[in-house]
């Protein structure tokens, strides 16, 4: 069932109505602090997904591993290496020889 949120136009109190469709539910209500007129207030909904397996692993790792796997995934070795140090020295220059890597290979294409 959909929750909506409402906020009042005089004493801006903020509430929530539960409806049992979107199709009930009231643009306008009755404030419940004083009695005025309250606006249904939008908001992005909760939508759960899925994750990936890789998603999953990730959720797992402690959260000093977090960052660093977040930048690996999308390939920025610049900032993974930042986020590796301190947390594995390994990790910190493999990340800075994949950046090295990549700039010599902007430099080529260039």
């Amino acid at each position: 069932m959909p929750n909506y949120r409402y906020q009042c136009i005089k004493c801006e109190h903020d509430f929530q109505k539960l409806f049992s469709s979107h199709k009930k539910a009231a643009e306008e209500l009755e404030c419940p602090e004083c009695g005025a007129a309250a606006r249904r207030v939008f908001t992005v909904p909760n939508i759960s997904t899925q994750r990936n397996s890789i998603d999953k692993k990730f959720a797992d790792d402690p959260p000093e591993y977090r960052e660093m796997h977040y930048h690996e995934k999308r390939g920025e070795w610049d900032k993974a290496a930042k986020a590796a140090e301190g947390v594995s020295d390994f990790a910190k220059r493999k990340f800075e020889q994949k950046a090295r890597n990549n700039e010599e290979k902007k430099d080529k294409d260039n």
